[in-house]
């Protein structure tokens, strides 16, 4: 009974962690937005600032 009480002792405290590490992230904007970046290449806003 003892070992199952370690047991999940361990694995309540590396969750616990886990789950700080993310929220430390999460409030950094570590995953603010992870697919913008890839189109930014493709769009125009160059193109207003070049006088017609």
């Amino acid at each position: 009974m003892m070992e199952i009480f370690c047991f999940l002792v361990v694995s309540l405290f590396a969750g616990a962690i886990g789950l700080a590490f993310f929220l430390y992230h999460y409030r950094k904007g570590q995953f603010d937005d992870m697919e913008d970046p890839k189109y930014q290449l493709f769009r125009e806003e160059d193109d207003a600032e070049i006088p017609k």
